[in-house]
């Protein structure tokens, strides 16, 4: 975990403790333990090979540093400064003898060196040794010690909160779910890894390296693997156009399946090649061209990126936020989740920290953005888990921030590094990398428990047409949330493509098309109605040119029951109609308001005027002058359907819209 903890930083303490000769004082006491040898002052040939080491140490010669200071060790077994060398030098290294030598010098010398207590228990922590963590902690108790640093306290209390959290009874009360390798041909010898999925589950594009890659163009290559109607994933195929002698990773794909955004890196000899990088890794996006059968070669986002370290992105369904790992102190630091907007104008706003409880001081990295808008999974170090990195999910809030996150437990989570999830749209599948049963990275899949999975999510697509001539527009299509108005989706219908927009499977929402030169249209979907039925297969949405005398239904509009008062929800409709006479200033509109046949007919009169005029101060509060906006109440006297049946009444109350131009 190089990188992600404040140094060891002995060097400095371990030379001024050599020129001093004595010990450090103990706080409140000695820790009790059996001394296999009593700590040694060291002898001349020790401390000359103790020199040697730490002058090894300096100048970042390792190998030689560790051979040094194993001759001082031979020399003077109890020399208590020397072991601690040697435990830094091992940590460096990353390798397993850190723990036993840590624990021979902390023998030798309980107090000398106090924060090595809090390094041992979180050696002990990530390699999955969570009782003999939580021992060297109460070891460290019992020492009452008030030496650490702030920035040494705080990692205590990481490490703690982590053992704790791993040994609790609910970090095992899991039902057991098992993991299994992706079924097909997707994995091979080589290493796949990072993978995106497309918007119906069934198509993945991943990175892969390795040996075995027959087909390669540079150390980390795009390839693609479809899902057949058996549930087996196809032979990975390369990807045209896109991948390059340099590295390509960390893929996502728009729901449209027309945009990718994707990580190069910068190598020592080439750079970034045939592409202009800011950092040491920077995002690029690529778009499909469906006359070559191909991607481009991708071009830099501009203002997402810096001099640092970007990685790992995630983009919306609808392709309008990305999230991605950034680390102003280059690769391999600490890094946190930040997003973007995708601008009017094409481009990217600049990165702002993810809003909530998601980022902390340690390491946040490899978001997972769900289809449905509102679910995130990622990977930390930094909230408590089972060592290295875990998996956890956070929720939306109301507010626009990501509330507390959760761990997804032990079926997924271990000691190690766990990272480069997925989900599948319905929310049953998560796809992660391991090396579980080889000696290389292979995808498997395992399935969410109910408490973190996301909204389902299914898949509206179609086309946007002119209802006169039949021929199809470019249009934009948005869901929104009906309660709050957030917007849940947006995309843009094309003329060749039409669209693909995520429909969450519960919630109630606005379904908004329009156009330049056309009437807008607003359908409410929730649960259970019109809308989840349509996601079944693909949609032709007719817009009307606009022209005078054109009349429309203004849809997804609340009024207060049997009052004028609009409700304080999201007025889809209203909001729709405002911001399309922004976009089109010569119309001029008639707004009638029409009611059922309850009440008297003076009384309806009355109500429909009262609900046409709410309209008109409605949109003169969004902007829209008043003389282009005339009311009229019909009251009860131009029905559209039964006034006998419950359902004919709904439909009677209505707001309709006359273009006057």
């Amino acid at each position: 975990m190089s990188g992600l903890l404040p140094e060891f930083n002995l060097m400095k303490w371990l030379s001024l403790a050599l020129l001093a000769c004595m010990w450090l004082p103990s706080s409140k006491g000695q820790a009790q333990s059996v001394h296999l040898l009593p700590p040694q002052d060291p002898g001349r040939s020790a401390r000359k090979a103790y020199d040697a080491a730490l002058e090894a140490y300096r100048f970042q010669a390792p190998d030689l540093a560790l051979e040094r200071v194993n001759r001082a060790i031979e020399k003077t077994p109890g020399f208590v400064d020397a072991w601690f060398l040697k435990a830094q030098i091992l940590r460096d290294q990353g390798s397993p003898a850190f723990g036993e030598t840590m624990k021979r010098a902390l023998d030798l010398g309980p107090d000398r060196f106090p924060a090595g207590w809090i390094h041992l228990a979180q050696f002990e922590w990530e390699r999955g040794a969570y009782a003999s963590g939580l021992e060297v902690l109460q070891e460290f108790d019992k020492l009452g010690a008030e030496l650490l640093s702030a920035d040494m306290a705080r990692t205590e209390a990481w490490v703690r909160a982590g053992l704790e959290f791993s040994t609790a009874p609910q970090a095992s009360d899991h039902e057991a779910l098992q993991s299994v390798p992706m079924p097909g041909a997707i994995n091979t010898v080589a290493d796949e890894y990072y993978g995106a999925l497309s918007l119906d589950g069934r198509h993945m594009i991943l990175t892969r390296a390795g040996r075995g890659l027959q087909q390669a163009v540079g150390g980390e290559d795009f390839f693609q693997s479809s899902m057949n109607e058996s549930g087996d994933w196809s032979p990975p195929v390369l990807l045209r156009g896109v991948n390059t002698r340099q590295n390509e990773g960390a893929p996502t794909w728009t729901g449209d399946g027309m945009t990718m955004i994707f990580t190069a890196c910068a190598s020592p000899r080439d750079g970034y090649g045939r592409r202009r990088g800011k950092g040491s890794c920077d995002l690029f996006e690529t778009t499909w061209n469906p006359s070559k059968g191909e991607w481009g070669v991708g071009r830099n986002l501009g203002a997402p990126n810096s001099a640092g370290w970007e990685s790992q992105p995630s983009v919306s369904a609808d392709g309008q936020t990305l999230v991605f790992a950034q680390s102003s102190r280059g690769r391999n630091k600490p890094s946190d989740l930040v997003m973007c907007r995708r601008m009017a104008s094409g481009g990217w706003s600049q990165p702002e920290p993810l809003p909530g409880l998601v980022n902390t001081p340690y390491t946040e990295e490899s978001p997972f953005l769900h289809p449905d808008g509102q679910t995130l999974y990622f990977s930390s170090d930094g909230h408590p888990g089972f060592g290295q990195l875990d998996v956890f999910v956070s929720r939306l809030q109301a507010d626009g921030s990501w509330g507390e996150p959760k761990n997804l437990g032990p079926g997924i989570n271990s000691h190690g590094r766990d990272n480069s999830l997925m989900v599948s749209p319905d929310g049953q599948l998560a796809y992660f990398a391991t090396t579980r049963g080889s000696d290389h990275l292979d995808l498997w899949q395992i399935p969410l428990h109910d408490e973190v999975k996301p909204i389902e999510v299914s898949v509206l697509s179609g086309k946007v047409v002119d209802d006169v001539s039949g021929q199809p527009l470019t249009a934009e299509v948005v869901l929104v949330n009906a309660q709050t108005g957030s917007r849940v989706a947006r995309v843009e219908s094309t003329a060749g493509q039409g669209f693909a927009i995520p429909l969450p499977e519960e919630g109630d929402y606005t379904f908004e098309v329009s156009a330049q030169g056309f009437v807008f249209k607003v359908e409410s979907y929730s649960q259970g109605m019109a809308g989840a039925s349509a996601s079944s297969g693909d949609v032709e949405i007719r817009l009307a040119p606009i022209a005078d005398g054109v009349m429309f239904t203004l849809e997804a509009i609340q009024f207060e029951t049997g009052k004028s008062l609009l409700r304080s929800s999201y007025q889809g409709g209203c909001e729709r109609l405002a911001s399309w006479m922004l976009a089109h200033p010569e119309v001029r509109v008639r707004v009638e308001g029409h009611t059922d046949n309850v009440g008297s007919s003076s009384s309806n009169q009355a109500l429909s005027l009262e609900r046409a005029e709410a309209v008109r101060v409605f949109l003169e509060a969004k902007g829209i002058d008043a003389f282009r906006v005339d009311v009229l109440g019909l009251g009860d006297s131009m029905p559209v359907a039964d006034n006998t049946t419950e359902e004919g009444r709904s439909a009677n109350r209505r707001v309709e819209v006359v273009i006057d131009l």
